[in-house]
């Protein structure tokens, strides 16, 4: 398996780096050093996975369309779930290693991600299927012009102080709308409506009078 090191701290890239040498199935091909184009890095070196961090991937990923055939796994650098859920959703990350895992279980998902399988947490999982429930449960109907809009902003990574700003609302207004939301999609947590928001993207869209006050 041949790998590619692309993590935002030099530190960090040269340790997990050492770690994996030790492996006699792996290769590490290459550890980005900034400055460089990562797109070229990994056309010329041909790796079989990509170890990024949130912020390697968006600064030298950013780029990146639906469709790519590079196998992601994203090391979680205590980010928040909520990152992590977008990343898997708008990256096609195939797999996510949480801060606390241990060596081991980074060697294990670098195997079974090569092996065409997914590598997520549990947390993650619960994320993704609760929010893709609420969309195929056909939900969005259910909601008012003003909650699409907060879902709509929500799934291009808006946060509760942006959005009111945006609408000219308060951020308890917001708050409001958003437990609302929960309700009637019937999820539990913003990271789940991250997923319901980004999937739901395409179908709910931002009014063109979207500058103007309007009543909450």
């Amino acid at each position: 398996m041949r790998i590619y090191i692309a993590l935002s701290n030099c530190v960090l890239s040269e340790g997990v780096g050492k770690l994996l040498e030790e492996e006699k199935d792996i290769k590490i091909v290459g550890i980005l050093n900034f400055g460089e184009n990562a797109y070229l890095k990994i056309k010329s070196l041909k790796p079989d996975i990509i170890l990024v961090d949130l912020t390697s991937l968006y600064n030298y990923f950013g780029d990146l369309i639906k469709g790519h055939d590079k196998k992601f796994i994203l090391l979680d650098t205590f980010c928040g779930e909520e990152n992590i859920t977008r990343a898997v959703l708008t990256k096609e990350i195939k797999g996510v290693l949480m801060g606390d895992a241990s060596p081991l279980l980074l060697k294990r998902a670098i195997r079974a991600i090569a092996r065409g399988e997914m590598w997520l947490n549990n947390a993650t999982v619960k994320n993704l299927i609760s929010g893709l429930h609420a969309l195929k449960e056909d939900k969005i109907s259910t909601l008012s012009d003003r909650e699409k809009e907060i879902v709509y902003l929500i799934s291009n990574g808006y946060r509760n102080k942006e959005i009111a700003s945006k609408l000219f609302i308060s951020e308890p207004t917001v708050k409001t709308h958003l437990n609302r939301v929960f309700r009637k999609l019937d999820i539990q947590n913003r990271h789940q409506l991250i997923t319901f928001a980004i999937r739901s993207n395409e179908f709910i869209k931002l009014p063109n009078n979207n500058n103007k006050e309007l009543k909450s």
